[in-house]
């Protein structure tokens, strides 16, 4: 099987090695978006698709834009594929690119499609307390996620799980179910079905101020959940005398501490448990435990290394 891998993002790597090493796989050519700056200085870092092609010494494509570019529609062309596999790859691939490959282009989606269109369907699960998720082959069309489908896979989602832990479980599945998968549209062994529209939703792209946190008006489920889907991007962010401050490792405990008259909703608190130390935020009938936060414009500090550092962050309120 020819194939060409559309991917720009890190979790893809994992099905682009599995793809490699299976010597029923070709793979033709893989495609990135371009490097971008990165960091204060603006450095371009090759994206992690260019780096797995320089290992491999694999050819890779990294187009400006898909729609009307002649010289990368005749190179996808002359490669007489038989799919184009897209895994996160950030951008709508055009219906002339769509009709290249023999057999198709194939979408893998971290949803039970039509459920959670579109660009954070991992996110979107955590943030909504959701106990399942799924992995979904589908067809692709013009219009985004949309077509038909043709496997789903049931995952469990455990309550300490974040975004890293539910494409690690995707990672140890996906691999097998897409060369399974191919395998049967070649052999004619399969037969996709179509969505049923009336019953989609649809998550947006993350933007940094969907991490920012209101301890007042958010329930103590609604933060955490936030910090399940956000982890490590955006993180979950509240301010700290008029500085933006990351929450990037948490915890929550529950607790009957609101009876107690020594503490104030939404202080942080200094608490000994067992001989050991804690600094928490008291939210109603839950705490949310600091194991590390990070400053604007500083490193990510352990929190108790923070608080040597600034000790006036004891006793902050987040909301006086």
């Amino acid at each position: 099987m020819k194939i060409a891998f559309f991917w720009t993002w890190d979790f893809s790597r994992n099905i682009c090695e599995s793809l490699f090493k299976n010597n029923t796989i070709d793979i033709k050519c893989l495609v990135s978006q371009p490097d971008k700056p990165f960091g204060r200085k603006q450095e371009y870092i090759p994206t992690p698709l260019k780096q797995f092609w320089l290992e491999n010494d694999l050819k890779t494509l990294q187009p400006e834009k898909l729609k009307q570019n002649i010289d990368f529609f005749n190179t996808l062309k002359s490669l007489e594929l038989d799919f184009i596999i897209v895994v996160a790859y950030g951008k709508i691939i055009p219906k002339e690119i769509l009709e290249i490959p023999k057999y198709g282009c194939i979408n893998i989606h971290g949803s039970i499609l039509p459920k959670y269109r579109w660009a954070s369907p991992i996110q979107e699960s955590l943030k909504n307390w959701d106990t399942k998720t799924w992995l979904t082959i589908m067809y692709m069309s013009e219009w985004m996620d949309e077509w038909n489908i043709l496997k789903i896979e049931e995952i469990n989602i455990d309550i300490l799980d974040k975004t890293p832990e539910i494409f690690k479980k995707f990672e140890n599945i996906w691999p097998e179910l897409l060369i399974s998968t191919l395998k049967s549209i070649i052999s004619w062994s399969i037969q996709s079905i179509s969505q049923d529209d009336s019953q989609a939703t649809y998550c947006s792209k993350i933007s940094k101020e969907d991490g920012k946190i209101d301890f007042q008006k958010e329930q103590w489920e609604v933060i955490y959940n936030k910090y399940r889907a956000y982890y490590p991007w955006p993180w979950i962010y509240s301010y700290f005398q008029g500085k933006k401050i990351d929450i990037t490792d948490c915890l929550f405990e529950k607790n009957d501490l609101i009876f107690d008259d020594d503490f104030h909703l939404w202080d942080v608190v200094e608490f000994e448990d067992h001989g050991e130390s804690h600094i928490w935020i008291l939210c109603k009938w839950w705490i949310l435990i600091l194991n590390k936060v990070k400053l604007e414009w500083k490193k990510e500090m352990n929190i108790k290394d923070f608080i040597n550092g600034n000790k006036q962050f004891l006793d902050y309120n987040f909301i006086w």
